[in-house]
């Protein structure tokens, strides 16, 4: 398990190996670990590391399991400084920055609470609550993928009558707690996606996914409709990691499913977010008329939050974009607007529809609708006073918005400006794995003769 403790507001890596006390944080800006960086290859920067560890090069070999000539030779710079595998493992030892070796980050953050379950799942007791040792609660852990999926998963099976095998006991009671856990997962893993990208979450989403609808099967009366809601929330996730990674066949076939189970279990809140997931997949086909419909039929479900309800009214607005009637768009998007200035941040343990819309949220998708409904310089000057909301957005969220923002230039002739948010964008959607930002940034094609954009255009081809 690799944990990373932010200091001064940046993450330092925990060591993983036995012994190895975190370094102070001043010493990834110390002359040694700059000078090394410049050197070319990231050996370099494992040699700084092992010193200011005081480790010898046959010491840090017997810590990880190689020989001396072989930490010889990565150091030196040879082939095996370039082996991305050997990079993460001396990285998590040594508690390197990732971005000090080249690599990406893999860590998300996760609050003081939700770290202390991650390692009470992950050891001995196994409640789903407790703290991480010698760790203040109030700020936040840095948790790599791999166990964030584990624990997540452990946190389920804690509340489920399984055999050793995993498989569920149909003669046991299931307890009811488990719908809690499974909310609280789905927030876990809804905010893991901001840091990690889908293609970290994909297969233990689907996996969760069956281990829900098999317990959804094995209950009865109240628990089985509320784990047949939570099915749905699970079902409508799978489908935006899909999409997330541009696939649309397999997006389409989750978000249907979501459908019908928050049809099933009458949650209307839930049913209105699911037609709006469904308008975004059909805008990728440019079907406008389509994606207005899907937006009135959001809005025609009942009880909705402020916050789905304004969504629901900028997706209309979109959508008429698309559709080529703009003059409704704009109309549309100031009673969405309205709407938006009642919208209250509910933050909460468990999962909720809807529970990251804020007014900011919305306000940078207001820019975005903008450009949609054209009036590009009117999203340019929206965007920039809501600079502040935009930092709020989570990671892929930010390279979409940078693209838009490329597109609005350009529309605008500042092809320079253009070229150089975009390539803050295409940085972004490669460390995430987003394919939807590349796929907006693709929206700058008629341009690509323009010199300042010709090479950015020329990497988004295909």
């Amino acid at each position: 398990m690799v944990l990373e403790l932010p200091i001064n507001g940046a993450y330092a890596s925990l060591p993983s190996a036995t012994g190895l006390r975190p370094l102070p944080p001043g010493v990834w800006e110390s002359w040694e670990i700059r000078e090394a960086a410049t050197r070319g290859h990231p050996g370099a920067v494992i040699a700084a590391a092992r010193k200011a560890h005081g480790l010898n090069q046959a010491e840090l070999g017997s810590v990880a399991g190689f020989s001396q000539s072989a930490i010889s030779r990565l150091e030196a710079g040879g082939n095996l400084a370039y082996d991305l595998r050997m990079l993460r493992i001396f990285q998590r030892l040594l508690g390197i920055p990732p971005h000090l070796l080249g690599l990406a980050h893999d860590t998300v953050p996760l609050a003081g609470p939700d770290a202390g379950r991650m390692v009470t799942q992950l050891t001995a007791g196994g409640n789903g609550f407790g703290k991480v040792p010698g760790h203040d609660p109030l700020t936040d852990i840095a948790v790599d993928g791999h166990t964030l999926a584990a624990a997540c998963t452990s946190m389920v099976l804690a509340a489920l009558p399984v055999d050793s095998f995993g498989g569920l006991e149909d003669r046991r009671p299931i307890d009811p707690d488990v719908v809690r856990r499974l909310l609280v997962v789905r927030r876990l893993l809804n905010e893991a996606d901001n840091w990690l990208g889908s293609g970290n979450l994909s297969r233990a989403l689907a996996e969760l996914y069956k281990l829900v609808d098999q317990t959804r099967k094995a209950a009865s009366g109240p628990l089985r409709v509320q784990l047949l809601d939570v099915a749905a929330l699970y079902a409508e996730f799978c489908g935006w990691l899909h999409q997330e990674t541009g696939d649309l066949r397999g997006a389409a076939m989750w978000t249907e499913r979501a459908l019908q189970q928050a049809q099933a279990a009458q949650d209307h809140e839930l049913i209105a977010y699911v037609y709006l997931r469904m308008g975004q997949l059909a805008e990728a086909e440019g079907d406008g008329d389509r994606m207005v419909g899907l937006a009135r039929a959001a809005q025609r479900e009942r009880e909705l939050s402020p916050a789905v309800r304004a969504m629901a009214l900028q997706e209309e607005a979109r959508a008429h974009a698309v559709a080529g009637n703009p003059d409704s768009g704009l109309l549309v998007l100031d009673e969405a607007t309205l709407v938006a200035t009642e919208v209250r941040a509910q933050w909460t343990d468990e999962y909720r529809v809807g529970y990251y819309i804020t007014e900011h949220s919305l306000g940078v998708q207001r820019s975005a609708c903008l450009l949609e409904l054209g009036r590009p310089r009117d999203a340019i000057e929206s965007y920039r006073d809501g600079q502040a909301s935009q930092a709020t957005l989570c990671k892929w969220e930010q390279g979409i918005h940078l693209a838009k923002l490329a597109r609005a230039y350009a529309v605008s002739g500042e092809p320079d400006r253009a070229a150089a948010l975009g390539y803050e964008a295409l940085a972004i959607g490669r460390q995430t794995g987003a394919v939807v930002v590349a796929n907006e940034l693709r929206r700058l094609h008629p341009w690509r003769n323009v010199p300042a954009i010709a090479s950015l255009a020329a990497e988004l081809v295909g």
